[in-house]
């Protein structure tokens, strides 16, 4: 058993360095490219298959165009040449000058070409001379309206069978009178004129083409002519009725061709399968090898986008509850490829600078609260110190001038000039802890005598200057107490640390906000490259005047090197002023 084990240690070792091969976004994408490729490639051929069973397609339309050009003039001539009789018996004078018996007789020379019968008709429709067979139409409305017509449009006119009152098979004929006072109508057989012959003959040429020992003709693969009238009527077919299967149609070539002269069209199907070569002829196969490959490349590519998305959404899961602060939530390992893996660790450092950041504000807060308690002992103190105890002295000075008052006059008035010089000291501290809580210039007289006070009232060792630039306007009072912290808390680090001779402060009103910039020539200090160092090195003056300037939406650059200055800059965003 444990050689066992043993041998299936390296197994059990490889198949994981193998599988995290195969789980590299790298190899993942090179999958996801080349079976589109692969898709691409049969689909192009799809598309090269289907555009050669076009073309052919294409071709045998035009052959077919062009055949059934020549049988529907074939047609046309085959009537032309019986309404040129007609039109040629019409010319003739004893026609339209004779009388009945002279009339028939011109019409009976043409009585062989028209077995159906002959007969003249006025201008108005009503028959004038009938000769022959004429009993079972000539009376009939639809005689009458095919001479009107014909009479008033000087065009041959062509009716067949039902829609001249005729039997099924039986062609009208109508030519006008010279005159223009009437018009002859002639009726014959189909099967007398070209027609069916030039029909017979187009579908038995292609049925013959098509029928080969390979293909022998079937129902469903002979070809079909029809010749049909303008309204639809059939007026002769040769060759089966065509399938009413969707891929019949698909497999028929369809033309369609006008008989000049007429209303009427000569329709032609035939198959066309039978001209590709066996191999494109199964197109199907083709359609069935690409939805195949599609579903493979569909498959792999949700198998892989399932290895990416899965390990993503649980860590965003993870990044969601490291947001409700549970940091150790991006710590247990989640699988998937390794940019993933690369993510979590960024999410872990994160995850660490988050929790250092809010370590360093707790400091600062502590800071700060330390800070606000030191300067209400401070103030504690200086009251005691020196406020209440300027208050004693007074009282006891105002005692003693009340005793002495009356005795010695002379020695009141010196007493009350000290009085009065202690006021005024005692005024001017007051005034001095109240500036030291909020300047009431700032709000007396703007920002910019703010900070012109503020830098003269600073220290001697170094030299100030304050510039503006831009048009100065009043800001709102937030951000220009932010500003005024921002400088006073600069100018007291300078006082403190930096050791300068020159300090130059520059206020510049930009229009969507204002910049504020320090800069000095002091002795500076190394930057740590991330603001919650800030507080672990003790500057949280610096860290104090970064989180101002973000309380209002802004930000705060600090620039420094040891031996080369110190620069502070800040932006802070005003917002645009609403309607007066």
């Amino acid at each position: 058993m444990a050689d066992a084990g043993r041998d299936t240690e390296p197994m059990t070792e490889g198949r994981p360095l193998r599988w995290s091969r195969l789980r590299s976004l790298r190899v993942q994408v090179l999958l996801w490219t080349i079976l589109p490729i692969i898709v691409f490639v049969l689909g192009l051929s799809f598309v090269d298959v289907y555009g050669h069973q076009r073309a052919m397609r294409l071709m045998v339309e035009e052959r077919d165009r062009a055949l059934l050009e020549a049988v529907a003039q074939r047609i046309a001539d085959s009537l032309a040449h019986y309404s040129g009789l007609l039109q040629a018996v019409g010319c003739r004078e004893a026609l339209r000058r004779g009388d009945p018996e002279a009339q028939a007789r011109v019409l009976a020379t043409v009585e062989e070409q028209f077995t159906g019968g002959i007969a003249l008709l006025d201008a108005s429709g009503a028959v004038r001379v009938a000769i022959g067979p004429t009993d079972s139409w000539v009376r009939s409305p639809k005689a009458g309206d095919l001479a009107r017509a014909t009479a008033a449009s000087g065009r041959p006119g062509f009716v067949i069978g039902p829609d001249a009152g005729l039997p099924e098979g039986q062609l009208a004929v109508a030519a006008r009178l010279l005159t223009g006072e009437g018009a002859l109508v002639g009726v014959l057989s189909l099967h007398h004129t070209a027609i069916v012959e030039a029909v017979d003959g187009l579908q038995a040429a292609h049925t013959s083409s098509i029928a080969t020992p390979s293909h022998p003709p079937s129902g469903g693969s002979i070809s079909r002519a029809t010749l049909v009238s303008g309204s639809g009527r059939l007026i002769y077919g040769a060759g089966p009725a065509p399938a009413d299967s969707a891929s019949s149609e698909q497999d028929v070539v369809t033309t369609v061709t006008a008989i000049p002269g007429t209303d009427w069209q000569l329709i032609y199907s035939e198959p066309w399968q039978h001209l590709l070569p066996i191999v494109l002829r199964y197109a199907q196969a083709t359609v069935l090898v690409a939805v195949a490959a599609v579903l493979i490349s569909l498959l792999a590519v949700y198998s892989a986008v399932r290895y990416v998305t899965a390990p993503l959404q649980e860590l965003g899961q993870r990044a969601r509850r490291m947001a409700w602060g549970d940091f150790e939530a991006v710590a247990a390992p989640i699988g998937g490829v390794r940019e993933i893996a690369d993510l979590q660790n960024t999410l872990r450092q994160m995850a660490a600078q988050v929790r250092s950041y809010q370590a360093a504000m707790r400091s600062y807060v502590a800071a700060m609260t330390r800070g606000q308690e030191e300067e209400r002992k401070r103030l504690a103190r200086e009251l005691h110190d020196d406020t209440v105890q300027s208050l004693i002295v007074l009282g006891q000075q105002v005692d003693r001038i009340h005793k002495a008052g009356f005795r010695d006059p002379e020695a009141c008035h010196g007493q009350l000039a000290l009085v009065r010089q202690g006021i005024r000291d005692l005024v001017h501290g007051i005034r001095r802890m109240i500036g030291d809580l909020r300047p009431s210039y700032l709000d007396d007289l703007g920002l910019v005598p703010a900070l012109e006070a503020l830098l003269q009232a600073g220290s001697s060792a170094y030299q100030g200057e304050f510039a503006t630039s831009g048009e100065q306007r009043r800001l709102p009072p937030d951000i220009e107490l932010a500003i005024f912290r921002i400088v006073q808390e600069a100018l007291r680090n300078v006082e403190q640390h930096a050791r300068a001779r020159h300090v130059s402060v520059r206020l510049i009103f930009e229009e969507q906000g204002v910049r504020v910039l320090v800069e000095d020539d002091g002795v500076g200090f190394s930057v740590p490259p991330s603001p919650d160092d800030l507080a672990h090195k003790g500057h949280f003056g610096l860290l104090g005047m970064r989180e101002r300037a973000m309380l209002s939406g802004g930000w705060l650059a600090l620039a420094s090197m040891p031996g080369k200055g110190t620069k502070v800059e800040a932006y802070l965003p005003v917002p645009p002023a609403g309607p007066s």
